[in-house]
């Protein structure tokens, strides 16, 4: 019996490495299936740690406050050097990095955007539009552009493309 060749080799040489680069495309779907589940994992472990913490609910109602109060100068109430030890300086410096680290986790793609998107769209944008006017105050003073740029890059970009209502 003839022996059959393709380009020189034989019919079982081209089935194994058929197979063999096969396994591997599987492999590498599998990996970047298996990164992505844990990146919605992550997302959501965060977003139920964020329910929980009173200290983080606390500090997102006091800048809601402080902003909505007309009668003090949000700005000049952070750089107070007497309000530096206060509780409303630490939670204001907190959420700030609290949304700075979420941002930057997004950018990165650590975090599911889709999700946390849903989750905290208004969150985010309102509060960005409350710390903005303090976020540039703090780049003025320190002369430092790159001060809460993640987040303020997260809000821009949520604004540009606003979530759309369910069907």
């Amino acid at each position: 019996m003839d022996d059959v060749r393709i380009l020189g080799e034989s019919y079982g040489f081209w089935v194994q490495t058929g197979a063999v680069v096969l396994s591997a495309i599987m492999a590498i779907l599998a990996i970047l299936h298996n990164g992505k589940m844990a990146r919605k994992r992550t997302t959501i472990d965060v977003l139920l740690q964020e329910n929980q913490d009173e200290t983080l609910r606390n500090a997102k109602f006091t800048v809601f406050n402080l902003a909505r109060n007309q009668s003090l100068n949000f700005v000049k109430h952070y750089f107070d050097e007497k309000e530096k030890q206060s509780d409303e300086y630490k939670q204001i410096t907190m959420l700030l990095n609290r949304y700075e680290f979420i941002a930057q986790s997004i950018r990165n793609k650590a975090f599911e955007e889709k999700i946390y998107k849903q989750m905290q769209y208004s969150n985010i944008t309102m509060m960005w539009d409350r710390l903005c006017p303090l976020v540039y105050e703090i780049r003025r003073v320190q002369n430092i552009k790159t001060y809460y740029q993640e987040f303020e890059w997260l809000a821009k970009r949520w604004k540009n493309k606003p979530l759309k209502p369910n069907k």
